[in-house]
C-alpha cells in the first residue's frame, strides 16, 4: 500500500489553504477528506468564514483534515495563529483508520506550517472556545491534552494540542516544515498502526502495544509484536534485549483536584544486545517513528528494563501538569 496520496484537485485545495492563510480573506478554514473510503485520494471538501461551525460539521464515520485560522489576543497585542486538526470519527474502523494511518505523513504535508496540532473524535474539542484557550495555554508550553465536556463525568481526555511554531510575525522561523524529516525509508506494516489507533482509543481494552523489525533486521520491515490491557510491567515483559523496539502506552493520571487524564508514553528501545551496525540504522528512521507514536506526554529512550520506571514516568507526568 503506497504512503502518498493525491488530490482530484490538487489545485483547489492549494487554493483554501492559501486563503486561510491570507488575513484579508473571509475564509478562515479548510477541510479535506478521503474519496470514497481510499486511503490515497482525497478531496476538498469545504471551506468556510464561521469557525464555530467547525465542531458541526465532523462525522463519526469519517476523517478530515483541515487548516483553521485564529485570532489570539496577549497584551493588547493581537495574533495570528494557524491550527491544523486532524478528526478521526470514533466510528471508523480499526482497520480503517490502520490504513488511513500510512498516509498521515502525506496529508500531514500539505498543511504545515502551523502553530498547533489537534488531534480528536470530539466535536466538543473544536469548539472556538476550547481552540483559543489551548492556543493560549500552549504558548507557554510544549504540550497539553484537550479535556471534552462530553467526558467530564468520567475524567478523561482526548484530543492532542501541541505547539509547533513560533508567533506568526517571527517570520524566520514560520517556514519551517512542521512535520519531523522522516530520514531513510523503512516499511510499516498496517497491524502496527492499527495497534497504536487501539491504545489511543479511550472505549478499547488495549492499553500498550509494541513494534519491532521483522527477523531483527532494521532493514524491515516492523512489525507489531505484542498489544495487551495491563500496565508498565506487562510491557516492559515483552522487551527483548536483542532488539530494537518501538512502543506506546496509555496510562491514567489523578491530579490533586482529582480530575483524571489520560496520557500516552512512547518508549524507544534499543536492547543492549542489538549490535551497533543496527543502531546505526535505526537511527535513520526515527522521524517516521515519531510521526507513527507522537504526540505522547512522555518520551523515554532505553537500553535497560531499570530506564523505564513507573514512579519516574508519573513524576514527569505530575511535573507537566503543574507547568
Amino acid at each position: 500500500m503506497s504512503t502518498e496520496v493525491s488530490f482530484e484537485d490538487e489545485p483547489a485545495l492549494a487554493a483554501a489553504i492559501a486563503d486561510v492563510r491570507n488575513d484579508s480573506s473571509d475564509v478562515t478554514y479548510a477541510f479535506c477528506g478521503h474519496v470514497d473510503g481510499n486511503p490515497n485520494l482525497l478531496q476538498l471538501l469545504f471551506t468556510g468564514t464561521d469557525n464555530s461551525e467547525i465542531s458541526s460539521k465532523m462525522d463519526p464515520s469519517q476523517a478530515f483534515y483541515g487548516l483553521a485560522r485564529y485570532e489570539t489576543q496577549v497584551d493588547m497585542s493581537t495574533t495570528v495563529k494557524f491550527v491544523y486538526i486532524h478528526w478521526m470519527g470514533e466510528n471508523i474502523p480499526f482497520a480503517k483508520r490502520a490504513r488511513y494511518g500510512v498516509v498521515q505523513g502525506s496529508i500531514d504535508s500539505r498543511f504545515s506550517p502551523y502553530h498547533a496540532l489537534v488531534t480528536t473524535s470530539s466535536a466538543e474539542d473544536l469548539t472556538t472556545e476550547k481552540i483559543i484557550q489551548k492556543l493560549m495555554e500552549t504558548a507557554f508550553t510544549k504540550s497539553k491534552v484537550i479535556e471534552s465536556e462530553s467526558n467530564l463525568s468520567s475524567r478523561q481526555m482526548r484530543g492532542f494540542t501541541q505547539t509547533q511554531l513560533p508567533q506568526r510575525n517571527q517570520k524566520a522561523n514560520f517556514a519551517v516544515s512542521a512535520v519531523a524529516s522522516k530520514g531513510a525509508s523503512v516499511e510499516i506494516v498496517p497491524d502496527v498502526y492499527e495497534a497504536v489507533a487501539r491504545v489511543r482509543q479511550d472505549g478499547d481494552s488495549a492499553t500498550w502495544m509494541l513494534a519491532a523489525y521483522e527477523g531483527a533486521n532494521p532493514k524491515g520491515p516492523v512489525i507489531c509484536t505484542g498489544i495487551g490491557e495491563g500496565g508498565i510491567k506487562d510491557f516492559k515483559a515483552c522487551l527483548d534485549d536483542s532488539l530494537p523496539m518501538y512502543g506506546l502506552i496509555r496510562i491514567e493520571h489523578t491530579d490533586a483536584d482529582e480530575i483524571t487524564t489520560v496520557k500516552f508514553v512512547y518508549i524507544v528501545w534499543v536492547g543492549t544486545k542489538v549490535k551497533p551496525m543496527a543502531k546505526a540504522k535505526i537511527s535513520t528512521h526515527k522521524g517516521t517513528f515519531e510521526e507513527i507514536f507522537c504526540p505522547a506526554h512522555v518520551v523515554i529512550f532505553a537500553t535497560e528494563l531499570s530506564d523505564i520506571n513507573e514512579s519516574d514516568i508519573m513524576e514527569k507526568i505530575r511535573k507537566q501538569g503543574s507547568r
